[in-house]
């Protein structure tokens, strides 16, 4: 599955970090290379489908970017990708601009029932939202680091469940919104990553956010691992 599938998280993230420099240096290139930012892109995309249950390979992920015919779920997961400005702030206009561009129509309108906690009631939804949008602009927000802050979002719209479908990816599109903005590279979390992200957000409805900001710096330090992969690969291809 390319660069994405039986990612590694092992090594300091500066070895990495290192090793990219090098990389790049020899090849004449930086950090902000299109063709690397898009690899990342794909393999943050591919990870997320599959963690949404929607299988699809590497290659027609690949593909979709020069090609009509794509899969409906590779289309509107990338349409999401870049329906929101990265300078914007988390909010309502925000989580709904992302859930449209996934093919939604709006918030949830009735009960949904679910293990642990309870999802909010369908007429509470855009108040609880409203409340994790006037905290993200408080200056305790601001002070935190980019992955406990992401966290608190990610864990806070699964919490709510704000959507009939969807709001995985909303979520960690919302998470990924949040470091990149804080700038950290995009973390790439596979599918698997479900046993550890599902204890992690059980953690995090329990006001423990500790371990789904490490699964989530984690998962940002494999857009390294993608790009140097990438970059290997070039090198030993003689592109």
């Amino acid at each position: 599955m390319g660069e994405a599938r039986g990612l590694q998280i092992g090594g300091r993230a500066s070895r990495r970090e290192r090793r990219l420099s090098e990389l790049l240096a020899r090849q004449g290139r930086n950090a902000d290379d299109p063709e690397l930012l898009e690899t990342v892109e794909d393999a943050w995309l591919l990870g997320n489908l599959e963690l949404s249950g929607l299988g699809v390979p590497w290659d027609e992920v690949r593909r979709s970017r020069r090609e009509s015919g794509a899969p409906e779920a590779v289309r509107s997961l990338r349409r999401a990708w870049g329906a929101v400005p990265r300078d914007a702030s988390i909010g309502l206009d925000a989580l709904l601009a992302w859930h449209g561009a996934l093919g939604g129509s709006g918030f949830r309108k009735g009960p949904r029932e679910r293990e642990g906690p309870p999802a909010a009631p369908p007429e509470l939804i855009r108040s609880r939202l409203e409340l994790l949008e006037g905290w993200l602009q408080t200056p305790s927000a601001r002070d935190l680091r980019p992955e406990p802050a992401a966290a608190l979002v990610l864990a806070r719209i699964v919490e709510v469940l704000p959507f009939e479908d969807g709001n995985g990816r909303v979520s960690r599109l919302a998470a990924t919104h949040v470091m990149v903005s804080g700038g950290r590279r995009p973390p790439i979390l596979v599918a698997g990553d479900r046993p550890r992200l599902e204890a992690a957000l059980q953690g995090a409805f329990r006001f423990d956010t500790a371990p789904l900001a490490s699964l989530l710096e984690e998962a940002s330090e494999r857009a390294v691992d993608v790009m140097i992969q990438s970059l290997e690969r070039e090198a030993g291809s003689g592109a």
